[in-house]
């Protein structure tokens, strides 16, 4: 793709999303759910002024990073361990019950038991930068439950790279047990010792950091933030647990508060892309097969009750509003539901019409969430 028309590509997609974002927010629907119609519409399926490219998606994996590593900016390892017993029992519940509902569902359709098995994994996943997204955008970032989601998300991160590679095994008829320890093993001391040894580390050493220029810190925090997302993604992990572990680690420096400012300003810029490029993935005409529709209804009504339940229970005992909060802001599927659905087709596991409604479900997740996140938060002001 040449220079002009890269550029065209990001005009178009950069300002439509911010556009549709603006609009929606001006009648109190959230922002995301304006991005992803905007992509929708100049996307591949509607007016086909957008194409998905390399370099769009590289864009939206910027502004996702950039929008977690924010994220843990605004957090502290201190409130994350307060709700640490509720987030493992939601990261646990939350990935039990969406896989076991979404195997189910799938013998009840007649698939094959290795079908089965990638459909509960698709539903398994969750994308907590949209939630992140909608509790910002309302100043809902600070409540209890958020800090339940950020730490059960990671968990549940682990405990869906696991799920799926013990499926992949399964399905492919290969188990190799060494390579799946060693992967919990890698994932989980990789999340441990930057969650709980990090903040330490950065808080001995404030004087140092507060010799630094503002200009200097910001640089070591790019290199941070894209050096773990980067790390993460090797082990296995998702990029995102890499740069909210950044965040995290970096949020415990008084002087990091003074350039906060900057990354907001980059978020800005760079989010738009990933949720206007996952809308251009939105393609309604693949709902007018009735068969096809009551498949995606019933996969999504699975997907969204399945982490609702698992959410709920998990962080019940912090009260019935904080469950509900917990419940619904795992709903959120995204990208991370699609590239398990990818794979799954790849490997011709699944076949095409179960791939699109696995798709179809992933984005309907998304695309409803948003609203769901907002109504159930403001049912408690403050």
């Amino acid at each position: 793709m040449e220079k002009i028309q890269i550029l065209i590509q990001m005009l178009i997609l950069f300002s439509a999303a911010r556009l549709f974002g603006r609009l929606l927010t001006k009648i109190g629907i959230p922002s995301v759910a304006g991005e992803l119609l905007a992509g929708a519409i100049v996307g591949p399926q509607m007016l086909h002024i957008i194409e998905p490219s390399t370099t769009l998606e590289t864009l939206a994996e910027i502004g996702v990073i950039v929008l977690l590593f924010n994220a843990g900016l605004e957090t502290h390892i201190d409130e994350l361990l307060k709700v640490g017993k509720p987030a493992v029992l939601t990261a646990v519940l939350g990935v039990i019950f969406p896989f076991v509902g979404g195997y189910f569902v799938g013998q009840l359709f007649g698939y094959p038991t290795a079908e089965n098995l990638f459909i509960g994994t698709t539903f398994v996943a969750t994308s907590v930068g949209i939630t992140i997204r909608v509790l910002q955008e309302f100043g809902y970032a600070k409540r209890t439950s958020a800090k339940i989601i950020l730490a059960a998300a990671i968990l549940d991160d682990i405990l869906g790279l696991l799920v799926l590679a013990i499926v992949k095994n399964v399905a492919l008829g290969k188990t190799n047990v060494l390579e799946l320890v060693l992967l919990a093993i890698q994932a989980v001391s990789f999340v441990l010792f930057l969650s709980t040894i990090g903040p330490r580390i950065t808080r001995k050493r404030s004087t140092f950091f507060s010799a630094l220029s503002c200009d200097f810190l910001f640089e070591l925090s790019l290199i941070l933030m894209l050096g773990l997302a980067i790390l993460a993604e090797e082990i296995g992990l998702a990029a995102i647990v890499g740069s909210f572990l950044a965040g995290l680690v970096l949020s415990e420096i008084r002087e990091f508060t003074t350039i906060e400012d900057r990354y907001r300003t980059i978020g800005w810029f760079f989010t738009p892309f990933f949720f206007g490029l996952l809308g251009t993935h939105l393609d309604f005409s693949a709902l007018k097969n009735l068969n096809t529709l009551v498949e995606v209804l019933i996969f999504t009504v699975i997907a969204v009750v399945g982490k609702l339940i698992g959410g709920y229970l998990g962080s019940i005992k912090k009260g019935k509003q904080t469950a509900l909060e917990v419940g619904v802001g795992m709903i959120p599927r995204g990208e991370v539901g699609i590239v398990v659905a990818g794979l799954a087709f790849s490997y011709k596991v699944v076949a095409s019409d179960v791939y699109l409604s696995l798709i179809a479900t992933v984005l309907l997740s998304t695309v409803i969430s948003p609203f769901l996140i907002k109504w159930i938060y403001s049912l408690k002001k403050g």
